[in-house]
């Protein structure tokens, strides 16, 4: 599979494909790609790609902290961009996103791991059934 990961910000190809008999296409893809002048990653076949997968399960982390009530969802998203300098909070950048297209992406990869740390927060599924946002309007 060749896709635009909108995540990466340079309008970067992602080439992914399975092991078998992946490898020959990926590499196939990879030198089209190369000759068109077009950057590309290659990455192993996975639910969500990388920079999604990785933004779903922070977004994952502040949705957990807000259910938890150990700051208030407003707090959560400032800590985070004034702390760690991200560009946005995680609950505004979970609603960017789309809060229901976050909640996809970790279940297909709890379904596909098995790893409880993908498990949906509670907090997060309620939002997306009732369509509330996850960060506060402002």
């Amino acid at each position: 599979m060749v896709a635009v990961d909108p995540f990466a910000g340079d309008g970067r190809l992602t080439v992914m494909a399975p092991p078998v008999p992946g490898a020959v296409a990926a590499a196939q893809a990879r030198r089209i790609l190369h000759g068109a002048g077009l950057p590309a990653t290659e990455i192993g076949d996975s639910p969500g790609f990388v920079a999604q997968r990785v933004l779903a399960t922070i977004v994952n982390i502040a949705c957990e902290i807000a259910q938890q009530q150990i700051a208030s969802p407003a707090d959560i998203d400032t800590a985070v961009r004034l702390g760690l300098g991200y560009p946005r909070g995680p609950l505004a950048w979970g609603d960017a996103m789309g809060a229901h297209r976050i909640l996809t992406i970790l279940e297909r990869i709890e379904t596909r791991t098995g790893d409880p740390r993908y498990r949906p927060s509670l907090w997060l599924r309620r939002r997306v059934e009732l369509g509330v946002p996850l960060a506060p309007a402002g």
